[in-house]
């Protein structure tokens, strides 16, 4: 199997990339890197452009290797699986690989467990189209609710827990104001919950949510809510030391969060 980073993980959020090794090599399972990939192209940007680009670039990746392919991008998993589907290669995202062929293997593989209230996010591209996306529901995914709980986190329900960040499909790029506006519903309804962390499955997701609340706080706003890529939170419950993981690289670590991360809870302690 062959793992897509991505432009996002590749040049901005390494961590996730040496998460996913890490946990592949916990695993057992065989993973190497695609090389000389380019940007996958971005679903929202470049086929409203030209489609026929968008394919072709998707399809020169695809190319690259007759392994199948996995990602840790919401917006690289629905250019690379969607073209892909026309190829007859198959393309998965981590977390629906996790989930649907190792979550047995991952309850064995823990090393402590992370005691956090989470709210997780999954991201527009990652269900939607619901046409390409059969492996989950549409209105209502669970996945990754119930990954989280696998770690001995909670996944709380919050307002507009479906909703779009903000980061995706160009908003961000073309106009901050509305991506800050959306951001901000989004932090408000996870500010009532009072939770430990944002847990997201797409970097640029991840993006959004830490830089955008630096860039709110700028504003005069007051948010301090943590946000970790499931990978990076899982290879931490499997034995990664944190340094590794690259969440001290994020913008927002408060530390009573990183110090939640550290202990975690030791089967013995339980």
């Amino acid at each position: 199997m062959k793992f897509f980073p991505g432009c996002m993980i590749h040049n901005r959020y390494f961590g996730i990339e040496k998460s996913i090794y890490y946990i592949f090599e916990k695993l057992e399972e065989d993973i190497e890197p695609l090389y000389n990939f380019s940007c996958c192209p971005a679903p929202g940007i470049t086929k409203s452009i030209s489609d026929k680009l968008w394919f072709e670039i998707a399809k020169r990746n695809l190319n690259l290797s007759d392994d199948d392919i996995i990602t840790a991008c919401n917006g690289c998993f629905t250019t690379l699986s969607e073209v892909g589907s026309t190829m007859g290669r198959e393309v998965r995202h981590v977390i629906e690989y996790l989930y649907t062929d190792k979550i047995k293997e991952i309850k064995r593989k823990i090393a402590k467990r992370i005691p956090l209230r989470v709210a997780v996010h999954y991201g527009c591209h990652f269900f939607r189209p619901s046409i390409h996306k059969k492996f989950v529901s549409s209105e209502k995914p669970k996945i990754l609710d119930k990954l989280v709980k696998v770690i001995g986190s909670e996944s709380v329900d919050y307002r507009y827990k479906f909703m779009c960040c903000g980061g995706g499909g160009g908003v961000r790029a073309s106009s901050l104001e509305v991506a800050r506006e959306l951001l901000e519903m989004k932090l408000r309804g996870i500010k009532e919950r009072n939770v430990d962390a944002i847990v997201v499955i797409c970097p640029l997701c991840l993006h959004q949510f830490d830089v955008g609340q630096k860039e709110l706080n700028q504003l005069g706003k007051r948010y301090e809510i943590p946000t970790i890529h499931y990978v990076q939170l899982l290879a931490i419950a499997m034995g990664m030391d944190i340094e590794e993981s690259g969440i001290d690289m994020h913008e927002i670590t408060p530390p009573q969060f990183m110090e939640k991360l550290i202990r975690g809870e030791s089967f013995e302690e339980l």
